[in-house]
């Protein structure tokens, strides 16, 4: 009896581990844990907040998944080629870029710091070409918000 109750636990244990690693690969983008869990309950609702909590540790530690911390969140995604994160302040999407000055940069540190450079990551944070413009019509309407646009 204590072996078909077992099975039966892994069996779904597994099927919801698979839901969430679809959830994961069928993103188009980063996902909080909350936004993960409200997913998976729209097609599994009997699973729970601390089963996607266990399995994305999980997927970490095996490299599926990449954590990022962005303000106090965690945000995830499927592991991928390196890239990196801008940030917009204003509706707080993230939009993904490659950097390749960074190996220049990681270079210049060694040479000039003595520093080997193991990893490095690359975060961005300022205001989308859309927060821009809503800024923009914004001011004109005489708000005081404001986005300072180049240097100081």
């Amino acid at each position: 009896m204590r072996n078909e109750s077992s099975r039966t636990k892994s069996q779904h244990n597994t099927k919801q581990r698979a839901l969430i690693r679809d959830i994961l690969r069928n993103s188009k983008g980063h996902l909080d844990t909350d936004e993960i869990y409200q997913q998976a309950r729209s097609i599994s609702p009997g699973i729970s907040l601390s089963t996607v909590y266990r399995n994305l540790k999980m997927f970490r530690k095996q490299g599926f998944v990449e954590q990022y911390q962005f303000g106090n969140r965690n945000f995830y995604e499927t592991s991928r080629t390196r890239h990196y994160h801008l940030i917009c302040l204003g509706c707080g999407r993230i939009f993904e870029f490659d950097c390749p000055a960074k190996e220049d940069i990681k270079a210049r540190i060694h040479k000039e710091a003595g520093f080997t450079v193991s990893e490095a990551d690359v975060r961005i944070t300022g205001y989308c070409p859309d927060c821009q413009k809503r800024s923009s019509v914004n001011n004109n309407k005489g708000t005081k918000r404001q986005i300072r646009k180049g240097g100081r």
